[in-house]
């Protein structure tokens, strides 16, 4: 082969690498990534039941400090309802969601259940409606709905 060839195959190659790293980067930093039609059949590690309908099962677990109140959250989420339709997803939006934990910023059911999470945990909550949207519903949520949330916690700061 001659010299032209050899440079050619390796400006290739540092392409390839450059961006596989770049899809890779994104993809730690919350990017766009695949988002299931269906809630997930992950095998559950673990349940946490509350009295008041509120359950997290947890499919992954993460690392680090557990989130408390006041700490700043980014996740990623798909919502569905009870018959498995979905309903909102930050995945399909390409945006992870922020939000100060504790403060209102989301409904009752989330600053309740995500309070022990860490950074790379995945949660199912199922949240009941009057932690949820409530008799209101919300967007594609109908009224006196259940909701169940896939959570991937990111990050906490």
């Amino acid at each position: 082969m001659n010299f032209l060839v050899w440079i050619a195959l390796a400006v290739a190659a540092a392409l390839v690498i450059y961006f596989t790293w770049r899809a890779i980067k994104a993809l730690n930093r919350g990017g766009p990534r695949i988002s299931p039609a269906k809630p997930s059949t992950e095998k559950v590690l673990r349940s946490l039941k509350r009295k008041s309908g509120l359950n997290s099962d947890i499919l992954r677990e993460g690392t680090g400090r557990e989130a408390k109140t006041s700490d700043l959250l980014t996740v990623h989420y798909n919502a569905f309802l009870t018959t498995g339709e979905k309903v909102d997803s930050s995945y399909e939006r390409g945006r992870t969601l922020t939000f100060k934990l504790g403060a209102g910023a989301v409904i009752i059911g989330w600053d309740t259940a995500l309070v022990g999470v860490k950074a790379g945990e995945k949660r199912r909550v199922t949240v009941p409606a009057s932690q949820a949207y409530g008799s209101k519903g919300q967007n594609k949520v109908p009224p006196n709905a259940t909701v169940i949330f896939e959570v991937e916690v990111l990050k906490i700061e």
